[in-house]
C-alpha cells in the first residue's frame, strides 16, 4: 500500500526546464544600498524572473521599487534642494534599503527551496558592479531633471 505521507514535497520536476541561476536575495542590498532604489530594484526583478516568482509578487517588487524612487527623488529635490551628497546619498540608501526589504521578504521562501533541491546561487559581482553603476547614474540624472522641473 503506498502512504502519501513518504512522497518528497519538493521534487526537481517542480522546476524542470533550463535556466539561469538566482542570485542570493540578501546579496541584493549592496546594490541597493550603493546604486540606489533603481539599481536595487532592477536586479530584484531580473532575479524575481529567474526565481520564477507569481505575478503578483513580481509586480509588488516593481511597486515597491517605484515607490522608493520616487520618495528619493521627491526628499531629494524639495528638502534637500537637488544636493544629492552627504545626506542626499543617506536618503538614497534608505530607499534602496526599503526597496530591497519588500524584494528580499518576496524572494527568500522561493530561493529556500531552490537551495534545498540543491540548486547554488550565481555571483552578483558583475550585474551588481554594473547595475551600481549604470543605474546610479541614472538616478542621479533623474534627480538632476526632476530639481530642474522644480
Amino acid at each position: 500500500m503506498a502512504d502519501d505521507l513518504f512522497t518528497p514535497t519538493i521534487t526537481p520536476t517542480a522546476y524542470a526546464g533550463p535556466r539561469r541561476p538566482p542570485w542570493r536575495p540578501g546579496s541584493l542590498i549592496y546594490p541597493a544600498i550603493l546604486g540606489g532604489a533603481l539599481a536595487g530594484t532592477t536586479l530584484a526583478l531580473i532575479n524575481a524572473g529567474r526565481l520564477r516568482l507569481p505575478a503578483r509578487d513580481t509586480l509588488a517588487i516593481a511597486g515597491a521599487g517605484l515607490v522608493a524612487l520616487a520618495a528619493r527623488v521627491l526628499v531629494t529635490t524639495m528638502l534637500l534642494d537637488g544636493r544629492v551628497s552627504g545626506p542626499g546619498r543617506v536618503v538614497g540608501a534608505l530607499c534602496g534599503a526599503l526597496a530591497w526589504a519588500v524584494a528580499n521578504l518576496l524572494q527568500k521562501g522561493r530561493f529556500r527551496t531552490y537551495e534545498m533541491r540543491g540548486g547554488e546561487p550565481t555571483s552578483l559581482v558583475k550585474a551588481g558592479i554594473a547595475a551600481t553603476l549604470g543605474l546610479g547614474l541614472v538616478e542621479g540624472l533623474i534627480i538632476v531633471l526632476a530639481g530642474g522641473l522644480r
